[in-house]
């Protein structure tokens, strides 16, 4: 004997569910010495002096600050920072709001054993809302400004999801800063995980 069932669900989701928080992938490269004083921070050649570029001078600064260098203006110091920074964002949607779930179910019963299968899947219902997925690198290499011999350097890159026109100004920039330093000057050459 067969028999068929057929189940319907409407599962609603949350309306408002926070953007999912991905980890920062850090990489430095050091000298075996990594001495501290004064440091002036300018743009990597090509990278605008705009206001993208004094957001992650504020960030950096302060970073750098905090690992007993003396931020001193751009010209000046014993040390030069220089900021490079990358960032893509593209708009997707996401899921809909509301899905109807859909199973079907058999089965054959008798003697010598029985087949059970099963189907379940999935109907969208509603657009999701819109949302802005960055992708953002940043790197600092600091070098003697004197022979410009290098000192450190370090790269950064993470992702980011925000309900469009939600993001926070300068949370990205913060958090690249806050991944690359933590541990400075770090183990030469490891790419390590920051969440």
């Amino acid at each position: 004997m067969r028999k068929a069932v057929l189940v319907l669900a409407l599962a609603m989701t949350g309306c408002a569910t926070a953007p999912p928080n991905f980890p920062t992938e850090v990489t430095r490269f050091r000298a075996d010495a990594v001495e501290r004083g004064t440091i002036g921070i300018v743009p990597e050649p090509g990278v605008p002096d705009g206001p993208e570029f004094q957001g992650y001078v504020r960030v950096v600064a302060g970073q750098l600050a905090a690992q007993g260098y003396t931020v001193v203006a751009p010209g000046d110091g014993t040390f030069v920072a220089r900021i490079g920074f990358k960032r893509d964002t593209r708009t997707v949607r996401g899921p809909a709001p509301v899905t109807l779930g859909l199973g079907v179910g058999g089965g054959s019963y008798g003697r010598g054993g029985g087949v059970e299968g099963g189907v379940s899947g999935g109907i969208p219902i509603g657009k999701g809302e819109l949302r802005e997925d960055t992708q953002a690198t940043l790197s600092v290499r600091i070098n003697r400004r004197a022979g410009d011999l290098g000192v450190w350097e370090g790269r950064a890159q993470t992702r980011a999801i925000w309900r469009a026109g939600t993001g926070v100004p300068g949370a990205i920039e913060a958090k690249l800063a806050k991944a690359l330093f933590t541990g400075f000057p770090g183990e030469s050459g490891r790419t390590i995980t920051v969440k």
